[in-house]
């Protein structure tokens, strides 16, 4: 019986995490969600930095395991 009670409150509160993520909008936040449109946050160079930098890790992280 405690297993089940457990599990179900564990259900319940996915639930709910999952309902609050579905039902939330950008458009909440008054002024910020005015400047969060005006933010240009695609910079391809700035992406291209961050993809290269997580490339050179994950070579060197390769590197170390097999030695």
């Amino acid at each position: 019986m405690y297993k089940l009670s457990v599990f179900l409150v564990v259900v319940a509160c996915l639930c709910l995490v999952a309902h609050a993520q579905l039902t939330f909008t950008s458009s909440w936040g008054g002024k910020r969600a005015a400047l969060t449109g005006t933010l240009s946050c695609r910079n391809v160079d700035v992406l291209q930095a961050i993809y290269k930098m997580i490339q050179n890790e994950a070579e060197r992280f390769i590197v170390c395991q097999k030695s």
